[in-house]
């Protein structure tokens, strides 16, 4: 798991040297933390984050896809300079990847599929992993 969390802060930061300079706000937005695994995602993801040293952001959407839009929002207010999405629902994300696309701010979907080609995909090999 840990390297899919690499492959998620490489992706958000956009895979070149200047990219991966420190000091980058990454936002990311959560469906929700029901499920433990969501939590123990969480800490991983945030510890690689801040060991490359940027800045980890989140909010956690309480399974509300309006909640995740006005999330979103938030964060990209907030001035994220990359996003990643675990979307509670893959259709009601649309206007956020809209305005995160207007703003030039790259967007990952992180295990749960975003269908726009604006946006990187990540999952597991869910066979791989039990």
């Amino acid at each position: 798991m840990r390297n899919a969390i690499l492959v998620a802060v490489l992706a958000v930061t956009g895979f070149s040297s200047a990219a991966l300079a420190e000091g980058k706000k990454i936002g990311v937005s959560w469906a929700q933390f029901q499920e433990e695994r969501w939590k123990i995602d969480e800490a991983a993801m945030k510890a690689a984050i801040e060991a490359a040293g940027n800045e980890y952001v989140s909010a956690d959407a309480q399974s509300s896809a309006e909640k995740q839009l006005s999330d979103i929002d938030a964060l990209i207010a907030q001035g994220v300079d990359a996003l990643i999405i675990n979307a509670w629902d893959k259709d009601a994300i649309a206007p956020a990847i809209e305005k995160a696309a207007a703003e030039g701010i790259p967007v990952v979907g992180y295990d749960r599929l975003i269908e726009d080609d604006r946006t990187f995909y990540l999952t597991f090999d869910n066979v791989g992993v039990g």
